[in-house]
């Protein structure tokens, strides 16, 4: 299994630049999409980038509001992918990689429990970077940042947020913050 290779050097590793919209924030809601990209190690060019559209099969214990901050609607969901496929197509994209994104624990536990009632194993190292994390690290002294959320720190380094909440425009805002804050 990936996970249990000793002397692991994760500077080799690719990072996958990830974002998902969920139907609630409780382990009980579904990923509805995951947005990602896929970035060369050392020179952080984009190699792949894809939005994957999962169709929620208990919209009874979906929370409305979450359902309405994603932009779900079955019309804009009528092509989506059960989540099986849906997690077997990302981690088509994510051997030995590493999982980076905005407040990752969120979308590592979503993506794991997911994986989980899939029978499906992660293919990806099992620790993650987090962009607020960074941040917050870099900007504590910053007074103008209050929550460091992405709305917060686009604006904050000039980065253009697309539409927030879609998780492959969040994905590609967390690599242009990611970007900003290791000063590249």
């Amino acid at each position: 299994m990936f996970m249990e290779k000793h002397n692991i050097d994760v500077r080799n590793f690719d990072l996958i630049f990830v974002d998902t919209e969920l139907t609630g924030l409780d382990l009980k809601h579904e990923i509805v999409e995951i947005g990602f990209l896929k970035v060369e190690k050392g020179t952080y060019k984009v190699l792949a980038e894809k939005c994957i559209k999962i169709k929620p099969t208990r919209l009874a214990d979906a929370n409305p509001e979450s359902l309405a901050i994603s932009g779900y609607n079955e019309k804009d969901w009528a092509d989506a992918v059960d989540l099986k496929t849906g997690l077997s197509d990302f981690l088509s994209y994510t051997d030995n990689c590493m999982l980076v994104g905005q407040n990752i624990g969120v979308d590592m536990m979503h993506i794991k429990n997911g994986l989980e009632q899939c029978g499906l194993k992660p293919n990806y190292f099992y620790k993650g970077i987090d962009t607020f994390t960074l941040a917050w690290n870099k900007l504590i002294e910053n007074t103008e940042i209050k929550r460091f959320s992405l709305s917060e720190l686009a604006p904050h380094f000039g980065v253009n947020a697309g539409t927030q909440h879609r998780a492959l425009d969040d994905a590609r805002t967390t690599y242009g913050v990611f970007l900003k804050l290791i000063g590249r």
